[in-house]
């Protein structure tokens, strides 16, 4: 008497349609229940529940789908892990763990009475780390993250995008993972903007009731820079939103320390209080990524030039650097590195000129 139900079970399993695998082993576990086979219906129901701990491979996931005008794929799947540590603010760490726990524990808040909406919207600047969050998460859920490709999936004729945006969750909704739509901003604008016209406004009614539709039983994360653009009914989709802001002092120290850690070059400063309050205060206000650039290039130079301690000064040189965008000259470098704690004779050997020319080069303070 349940043959029926076996089969598409069955079926379903073997194109990978999880979705329905799901909705059909339920109906086959109300059946047997009706039927007084209460351990049968026990067993079926607690399978189901361990579906959002699976230890799934990329490999094991279907060919991704493709544009139909260039015939590209517009999703990328990975298991890639982070190789480096993933400094946040404690708020961040707090919000990211109760989403974490929210999803590892969402059939007892089914049970409960709460909706399932395993959605997450991350927003912030650039290099703050939102990309970084969701390969952390997929790696702590242990499942695939499947990367939305906008630049092939926003096609030039826009019919093509309504229908690559239901291809994406499509293919999500099948393949047990984390769908990450980056860069969200792209195909989710405000319907309000005089500028766009009616058919990108479809685009984003479209992908509201795909939002609605995955989110229910399917983990979606979304990142934007420019959060002001997004529409307003985007933000009622989702239940958990978290602004990454730009590290503060703590985070800053820690993303050094982090960084130099994991080289084999010695530095004079990480025990200097004084030169590191210096560092911190000249990096406050930049993203993590772009710290991050500034100490690997002062790393890279180091190690290039066959030396094997990083300087106070090595560093200042670098943050000058990035903030002039290579465009200064010595008078502007002897200022910058004599204002920021570096003596007369280091600066004069740094830069491989007489201590009399920085002398000469520095602008007197009233």
């Amino acid at each position: 008497m349940f043959y029926s139900e076996i089969n598409k079970i069955i079926e379903a399993g073997l194109t990978r349609d999880t979705e329905k695998v799901k909705n059909y082993s339920k109906l086959l576990a109300e059946k047997l229940k009706d039927d007084g086979e209460i351990k049968a219906h026990d067993r079926i129901l607690n399978l189901l529940k361990n579906k959002y701990s699976p230890n799934i491979g990329a490999e094991n996931l279907v060919a991704t789908p493709v544009d139909n005008e260039s015939r590209l794929d517009i999703l990328e799947i990975t298991n890639e892990k982070l190789n480096f540590d993933l400094i946040l603010s404690p708020y961040v760490k707090a919000k990211l763990e109760e989403f974490e726990k929210y999803i590892k524990n969402i059939d007892i808040m089914l049970e409960n009475g709460i909706e399932s909406n395993m959605s997450l919207l991350l927003y912030g600047e650039p290099g703050c780390g939102k990309t970084s969050i969701a390969y952390y998460l997929a790696e702590k859920l242990k499942f695939p993250l499947v990367i939305a490709k906008l630049d092939t999936m926003i096609s030039s004729l826009l019919g093509n995008t309504s229908k690559n945006i239901k291809k994406i969750f499509d293919y999500s909704k099948r393949n047990p993972c984390i769908l990450f739509l980056d860069e969200f901003d792209a195909i989710a604008k405000s319907r309000s903007d005089e500028h766009e016209n009616g058919e990108l406004k479809r685009v984003v009614n479209g992908l509201l009731q795909n939002i609605d539709d995955y989110s229910k039983n399917n983990i979606l994360i979304a990142a934007t820079n420019h959060h002001n653009l997004l529409d307003s009914a985007i933000w009622r989709r989702f239940d958990y939103i978290i602004n990454i802001p730009n590290p503060e002092i703590d985070e800053i120290k820690e993303t050094i320390n982090s960084i130099l850690k994991k080289t084999n070059i010695t530095n004079d400063f990480i025990l200097d209080d004084k030169k590191e309050n210096i560092l911190v205060s000249l990096l406050y206000g930049y993203s993590y990524s772009t710290i991050k650039t500034i100490l690997q290039n002062t790393i890279k130079k180091s190690i290039i030039n066959k030396k094997n301690n990083i300087r106070f000064i090595d560093i200042l040189f670098e943050i000058f650097y990035f903030k002039k965008n290579g465009n200064f000259n010595n008078k502007d470098l002897i200022n910058y590195l004599c204002k920021h704690g570096v003596s007369q004779k280091q600066t004069s050997e740094y830069l491989n000129i007489s201590t009399r020319q920085v002398r000469n080069n520095i602008i007197d303070k009233e």
